[in-house]
């Protein structure tokens, strides 16, 4: 249990931003999961406006602090290289 005043205040800053990084990954999770289910159904057009989507929210994450940048880069990858993927087997069976 903090006792000086500095201490206190610090346990009410970590408490805040554990919630805020929680609500952050938490929303990530969420957009992934919307753009594995539009993978998995064939939903070009819905893939792609919510990698966008995702794209987005891994930059602004990454930028205050819960996810290292080079976290973001390599989920945005590995997400593009899925939707190449599905085009280029949508292209080929049309």
């Amino acid at each position: 249990m903090p006792h000086s005043l500095s201490a206190k205040k610090r346990v009410r800053q970590t408490l805040r931003r554990r919630q805020q990084n929680q609500a952050m990954k938490s929303r990530l999770r969420t957009v992934r999961r919307a753009i594995l289910k539009a993978l998995e159904t064939r939903d070009l057009p819905a893939a792609r406006e919510r990698l966008r989507r995702y794209e987005q929210l891994l930059h602004r994450t990454a930028a205050r602090g819960p996810l290292h940048r080079n976290t973001a880069a390599r989920l945005i990858g590995r997400m593009k290289i899925r939707l190449a993927a599905l085009e280029k087997s949508a292209a080929s069976a049309t």
